[in-house]
């Protein structure tokens, strides 16, 4: 996939969401964030709810969702693929790491890497041989709505909802072909509430009757490891020295180019 640093950025967030948490409410906002573009707007409809089976996958659905939402000290790792279906050259099929230490993180797709320390937020794009520094940002747990209020909301969005076990793990999907942000939403978690996949499929907010543009991204999660940190992720000097008082790159990035944001 032709990868830019909004997208980097955009992508990461996106995955982390899918893999930490899950979160679906925030998926609007979301593709806004990836795209640029608001959605367009669609046509009046008459909003109808699921019936009480259906709901109750959807409470089941968002417990796991909110079940780490305490967790604040954790490893994962997996495979990321991107899709898409508009442009077969625009994919990405790549590793990821995430790792967080109370009010600092990491995330690494591929070879690109963004870490939030107290010192600095600091994006590497190793395509680009680049680094961008800015202020220190906040991490914050992105799942907005109370468990019971994201059910609520999701059994209004008129998805096709279905449960089924298979080789030791739940999946929950979600189905709605003319949603205007997430035309499917699949995960699959153990019986401890770990989520150990997730896909997402998304329309073109531009183009959102033609399916042949979507785009479909899917998580692998091949370990978690709570109460896990890889410190050594977490160091500034690992990106940045300083030479009275300079900011330069880390020997390992020597010849980048610094950018302050």
């Amino acid at each position: 996939m032709k990868l830019n640093t909004k997208y980097i950025k955009g992508l990461i967030v996106t995955g982390v969401i899918l893999i930490a948490v899950g979160t679906f409410a925030a998926i609007p906002s979301l593709r806004e964030r990836l795209t640029g573009k608001r959605p367009k707007e669609g046509k009046h409809i008459v909003i109808t709810e699921n019936n009480k089976q259906d709901k109750a996958i959807l409470d089941e659905l968002t417990k796991v969702l909110h079940a780490m939402d305490t967790v604040t000290i954790l490893t994962a790792t997996g495979m990321m693929d991107a899709q898409d279906f508009a442009d077969s050259t625009n994919t990405l099929q790549t590793d990821f790491c995430y790792t967080r230490n109370g009010d600092q993180g990491y995330y690494r797709v591929g070879q690109n890497e963004m870490v939030s320390l107290r010192e600095a937020y600091i994006v590497v794009a190793h395509d680009l041989k680049k680094i961008f520094v800015s202020a220190p940002k906040e991490v914050i747990n992105p799942v907005r709505l109370p468990a019971s209020t994201e059910a609520a909301f999701l059994s209004r969005e008129m998805y096709k909802v279905s449960r089924a076990e298979n080789n030791r793990l739940t999946q929950i999907a979600l189905v709605n072909s003319k949603h205007a942000s997430c035309r499917e939403y699949r995960i699959s978690f153990d019986s401890a509430a770990i989520i150990r996949s997730a896909v997402m499929r998304m329309p073109d907010p531009m183009e959102l009757e033609d399916v042949s543009k979507d785009k479909v991204l899917k998580i692998t999660v091949n370990s978690w490891e709570l109460g896990v940190v890889r410190k050594d992720l977490l160091r500034m000097e690992r990106y940045l020295t300083q030479d009275y008082g300079r900011l330069l790159p880390a020997a390992r990035l020597k010849g980048y180019e610094l950018i302050k944001q």
